[in-house]
């Protein structure tokens, strides 16, 4: 998978997140990258994966790159 590739994936299924717990540890991630290089934690490695492996088994469903632009054009406006 290309960087962009990745980075739409990431973006689409943020637009489909409404767990805020989930949401927080994303900024959190983020926020903890831009003050120090910090690994990944085990815990927060073994979620990215359940999250991965209910998408790879069909229990969350992504949307097509042509919808998810639309999505985020939408929420720009």
């Amino acid at each position: 998978m290309s960087t962009s590739d990745l980075k739409l994936n990431l973006m689409e299924r943020l637009l489909h997140e409404n767990d805020r717990s989930v949401l927080d540890r994303i900024r959190e991630l983020f926020e903890r990258r831009d003050s120090e290089d910090v690994d990944f934690t085990d815990a927060e490695l073994a979620e990215l994966e359940a999250l991965r492996t209910k998408r790879v088994n069909g229990e969350t469903q992504g949307l097509s790159r042509e919808e998810s632009m639309r999505l985020l054009r939408e929420r720009l406006k």
